[in-house]
Parts: structure tokens; C-alpha cells; sequence
């Protein structure tokens, strides 16, 4: 499955608003960074097809989006690493070809990606997740430590059903 027209234009909706908020903006001439989490714990031909359509919509919904420094992330329940690689990489299904046999039984935690999104690529603009949504939070007060102050404001989380916000996860834990 991938992306629908309609959620097409809610993530160009939704990335526009995260590189548009106060202070997030390239500065000049400096190149946008972003970072592109894939769960490894979910379906990969679902994460393959979701991150394919969402860097072709990005890439003709702006030409801001032709010349980016991208990191790809992998997360799952034993490890998070990163690649930097073009998005036209991403296009092609480079980072899929090593995660296309592997499965992973245990649930990632939401918590352990923020913490180091925020050690790592706090430099990146837009921070995109995709993901099939079966993840755990994890220890709350961390997740609430990480997204906070300037995660929360990067962060969009791609499911199969919904678009989830950094600052709707960290309202959430707050109400709790």
C-alpha cells in the first residue's frame, strides 16, 4: 500500500508547516537537512512504497526539496543507525535492499528513536517516520524530555491511517 493522493498533499500540507515554523527555516543559503526514520520492525514493502511516494511528492511539490542533505535512519528494537544518502536513492529503494529479509519480533520504542533523533540530527529541518504505527512509547518521561524544546516541532510520524505530529505526541503526554 502506499500513499494516496489525499495524503500525498497532507504530508506536503504537514512538511511545509514544520519548515515554515519560527526558527526552523534554512538560513540563506544553507542546505535543507532532513532525516527519514524507516521502522525495520514493520512491514518493509509498506515502508518502502510510503517513503518512495513521500520523497516524490516532496520532490514536485517543491523545488527546495531537489537539493537536500538526507540521512536515512533504521530503527527497530535492537538497534538505530544512520546513512546519509540523496533522496533519489531513497526513490530507487537503495536502503530497502539489506532490510528486505529482516524481521524483528520485538516492538521499537518511540522514546530510544527521540532521544537520539535529538543527539544526532538536531541539525535536520524535518524529521519523517515512517512507520506501520506498532511501536511503544516507552519511558514517558524520556519521550517528553526528547521531544522537547525543538523535536517536537520537526517530527511526523507516516502511518497507514494517520499523520501524527511531534506536538500532538508531546500534548498527549502531558495530559496523561
Amino acid at each position: 500500500m502506499s500513499l494516496t493522493q489525499i495524503q500525498k498533499l497532507q504530508l506536503n500540507k504537514q512538511v511545509d508547516r514544520i519548515l515554515h515554523a519560527p526558527g526552523n527555516q534554512p538560513a540563506g543559503k544553507q542546505q535543507l537537512e532532513m532525516a527519514f526514520v524507516l521502522d525495520s520492525s514493520s512491514d518493509m514493502e509498506y515502508i518502502k512504497l510510503t517513503a518512495q511516494d513521500a520523497v516524490a511528492a516532496l520532490k514536485s511539490h517543491d523545488k527546495i526539496f531537489q537539493n537536500v542533505r538526507s540521512n536515512v535512519v533504521f530503527w527497530d528494537a535492537e538497534s538505530i543507525k544512520t546513512e546519509t544518502m540523496p533522496m533519489s536513492f531513497i526513490q530507487m529503494g537503495k536502503p530497502f535492499v539489506e532490510l528486505e529479509n529482516r524481521k524483528v519480533d520485538k516492538l521499537a520504542k518511540l522514546d530510544e528513536l527521540c532521544a537520539y533523533l535529538k543527539l544526532y540530527h538536531a541539525r535536520s529541518k524535518c524529521i519523517i517516520v515512517f512507520t506501520e504505527g506498532n511501536y511503544e512509547l516507552g519511558d514517558k518521561e524520556v519521550l517528553k524530555q526528547s521531544l522537547n524544546p525543538f523535536l517536537k516541532q520537526k517530527l511526523l510520524l507516516v502511518t497507514p491511517e494517520k499523520m501524527i505530529t511531534g506536538t500532538s505526541i508531546f500534548m498527549e503526554l502531558i495530559r496523561e
